[in-house]
């Protein structure tokens, strides 16, 4: 783990809205005279590299970075080169699956920089044109020093001129032993989809983790008590203080959930939390009759939710982390109800991000639906653009998704968000993501943006459009039918969409842990 060793604070690098407004510098360009330590970096690692320059300028870099000062993750960067063949060293996260990443250049002291959109990739916005367009490109970031060495990045109010680039090539190792029809492209890094693929062949095939329901019984059902053990056990070995909690409740004779903490060090009693329902729909129950293994909802959500965790272990944060499992979501969300009646006086929460049947959507032939909540016109995107905005750059960033997010906005603003659901549509057999705000709320992310205003986040997929929604027939085995391509097995797919879904998930923490999104409603 990255130990604390001062303390320092940065303002999210928020790259999310349509229009600033401002003036505008005619300034030269810089010409790129950089060299790197390096050939190449390594995705989904942590990588030092350092960079020198071959004249006085200054250097954006877009990704996050490991501040050695404060020994947190913050947005990004500004590098100031302040003489010929000078240098700086900087541990970047390298976004996993990119395949390069690119450093801005512009004369020295440069403090408002241009910036792709949300929903467009860094080469995309080159090859338009983008670094030399200033005003027209309407989004910027703004670097400044908060007590630190390295200066953190926000929104710009006023857009200066143009800028140059270098782009540096990013490869992603994989793991020995596996094809790459066995996932071994997303196989590696701080989290990968094969981790989450591994826990699923133990979650969802091994007996003893079956018929997780509600629970509604007194004593409580032995495979329930089992699980909860379980994954207590998988968060204290990552290094969270792991609590079971049994509730009473009058809708139910019991809620139990199982929570994972990991005390920030900069504000202890602002609670950043990630959580995914436990329990499946029980036989009988709605219009599926309910299943026994529930691989898709939830055990996919939930093995998500571990890996994100295990990668937030990996480092200090200045918000306290809470990882929690949740009981009887499919039965009146009883279980994260009651933590929310139970969080500790002086304590708020800032942010949830929830996982629900996740998995057999992008880069499969289906939408992967993001929700933001609260929300208050379902017809008009942008109650919650912040994170809408922060999600596709992350999303971007981290995946080169920016077709399938503007495919995904354009299904949303034309057909709606019902036509998402719709397996048997012929026009919604096509590869995109859809990150908008929604009056969905059908998972337990809704308690949190009903019950405390916190704006909290969905990865979710097809529910009652899926063939096997709350039915016995909700297995691994058919999830990996479902995401069987012209292209990729359907193992590869599903591999792949589980890692792509960790890495949001894992790198939005680490936005949020900086700088929470409230709800400006």
């Amino acid at each position: 783990m990255y130990n604390h060793q001062s303390v320092s604070f940065g303002i999210l690098f928020l790259m999310i809205f349509p229009a600033f407004c401002g003036c505008m510098e005619d300034d030269a360009e810089v010409s790129p005279n950089l060299s790197f330590s390096v050939d190449y970096l390594v995705g989904g690692e942590v990588q030092t590299l350092r960079i020198t320059s071959s004249d006085r300028m200054s250097v954006l870099v877009p990704y996050l970075v490991l501040n050695p000062d404060t020994n947190y993750i913050q947005n990004g960067t500004v590098l100031d080169f302040s003489s010929s063949y000078s240098s700086h060293t900087i541990q970047l996260l390298v976004p996993p699956s990119s395949e390069e990443c690119i450093f801005l250049i512009a004369e020295y002291g440069r403090q408002e920089w241009p910036v792709r959109k949300t929903n467009e990739s860094w080469r995309e916005w080159v090859d338009t044109g983008g670094h030399s367009l200033g005003l027209d490109n309407e989004i910027g970031a703004r670097s400044y020093f908060d007590n630190s060495t390295f200066s953190s990045l926000g929104k710009a109010v006023v857009i200066a001129g143009s800028v140059n680039y270098e782009f540096l090539d990013v490869f992603r190792p994989v793991e020995e032993g596996f094809a790459v029809d066995e996932g071994s492209l997303h196989s590696a890094g701080i989290v990968d989809g094969l981790t989450v693929f591994e826990m699923m062949e133990i979650i969802a095939v091994d007996g003893d983790f079956n018929d997780l329901w509600g629970p509604f019984t007194e004593p409580p059902l032995p495979s329930y008590t089992n699980a909860l053990n379980f994954f207590a056990n998988e968060l204290t070995s990552y290094g969270y203080n792991s609590e079971i909690h049994n509730y009473r409740t009058s809708s139910s004779p019991r809620a139990e959930n199982v929570c994972g903490y990991m005390p920030g060090n900069l504000y202890p009693d602002e609670w950043l939390v990630l959580g995914a329902h436990l329990d499946v729909a029980e036989p009988g129950s709605g219009g599926g009759q309910g299943t026994s293994v529930g691989a898709h909802d939830n055990k996919a959500g939930v093995a998500l939710i571990l890996e994100a965790a295990r990668g937030l272990a990996q480092f200090d944060h200045r918000r306290t982390i809470v990882v929690c499992f949740w009981s009887n979501e499919e039965n009146g969300y009883d279980g994260s109800d009651m933590w929310i009646e139970s969080i500790p006086a002086g304590v708020t929460v800032t942010n949830y991000l929830n996982a629900d049947a996740v998995g057999t959507n992008w880069p499969g032939y289906y939408t992967l639906v993001v929700d933001c909540i609260p929300n208050y016109d379902d017809e008009v995107l942008g109650d919650q653009w912040e994170m809408i905005g922060l999600l596709e750059w992350i999303g971007t960033d981290n995946h080169d998704v920016s077709e399938a997010l503007r495919l995904g906005r354009e299904i949303f603003n034309t057909e709606g968000y019902a036509s998402m659901k719709d397996v048997d549509s012929s026009d919604q057999k096509r590869q995109s993501i859809s990150v908008h705000d929604s009056d969905r709320g059908r998972s337990d992310y809704e308690r949190f943006a009903d019950q405390l205003g916190v704006v909290s986040v969905d990865w979710g997929s097809l529910t009652g459009g899926s063939d096997c929604y709350h039915q016995q027939c909700d297995t691994l085995d058919t999830m990996i039918e479902m995401m069987v391509m012209d292209n990729a097995t359907g193992e590869q797919s599903l591999i792949h969409s589980f890692d792509l879904i960790t890495w949001w998930i894992f790198t939005a923490a680490m936005y949020l842990d900086e700088v929470p999104i409230y709800d400006k409603n």
